[in-house]
C-alpha cells in the first residue's frame, strides 16, 4: 500500500473515494449540528447516495482516519519504522484538519476516537506482532497494545481538533515518545539512512 503514495499514484481519485471526499467536505460544522440532507445538499448527492457511502454522519471521520492509517500507521512494523509511520500519517491526515476541527469540535453522541479507532488500531498492532513479527502476545503485551491503543488515539484526534500549528517533527518525536518500550522494540525496524 505504501507504494500507492510514494509512487504519486493518486488513491484519492476514485469513484469512491471521490464521491466520499465530496460528503467528507460538505461538513461544514459540528456533526452533531449538520443534518444528513444539508450534508447531500452542499454535496450535491441524493440521501440514498449518501447511505451507500455511510451509514451514519458520525461514520465520515471514522472512514477518513481508517482509510488513511493503511498508507502509513498500519505499516508501522511491517514495511516502516515508527518515525516514518507516524510523521507521514500526521501529515496525510493533517490535509484534512479543518474537516475534523469543525466536524467533531462538539461531537456528543458519538466521541471521537472513543469506539471504533482505538479497537481499530489494536486489531492492526496484534496483527503486527503476531503475523509480521511473529512476537507471542502474552498478558502484558495486550495490555500495552490495548492501553497504547487508547492513548495514542485520543492524543491524535486532541491535536486535530485544537488549534495548535501542526509541527509534524515535534508531534511525531512526541508520539515516539508515548510507545511503550517493550512495543518499540517489538515493532523496530532499523531506519534507511
Amino acid at each position: 500500500m505504501i507504494s500507492n503514495l510514494t509512487l504519486s499514484q493518486d488513491v484519492f481519485n476514485t469513484p469512491d473515494i471521490c464521491t466520499k471526499m465530496k460528503i467528507m467536505h460538505a461538513v461544514d460544522k459540528s456533526l452533531d449540528r449538520v443534518t444528513i440532507s444539508e450534508i447531500c445538499e452542499k454535496a450535491g448527492i441524493s440521501r440514498q447516495t449518501f447511505y451507500r457511502h455511510f451509514k451514519s454522519k458520525y461514520d465520515i471521520p471514522w472512514w477518513f482516519s481508517i482509510f488513511c492509517r493503511q498508507f502509513y500507521l498500519n505499516e508501522i512494523g511491517r514495511t516502516i519504522d515508527w518515525r516514518t509511520g507516524y510523521y507521514h500519517h500526521i501529515r496525510l491526515i493533517a490535509t484534512e484538519r479543518d474537516f475534523f476541527r469543525k466536524s467533531i469540535q462538539y461531537s456528543i453522541n458519538t466521541p471521537f476516537g472513543q469506539t471504533i479507532m482505538p479497537q481499530n488500531r489494536k486489531v492492526v498492532l496484534l496483527e503486527t506482532l503476531q503475523s509480521y513479527r511473529h512476537v507471542p502476545v502474552d498478558h502484558n503485551m495486550q495490555f500495552l497494545v490495548e492501553t497504547f491503543s487508547k492513548l495514542e488515539c485520543e492524543v491524535l484526534n486532541d491535536w486535530f481538533r485544537s488549534d495548535a500549528d501542526p509541527d509534524l517533527v515535534v508531534w511525531t518525536d512526541d508520539l515516539v515518545s508515548l510507545v511503550p518500550d517493550r512495543l518499540y522494540r517489538a515493532l523496530d525496524i532499523p531506519q534507511n539512512v
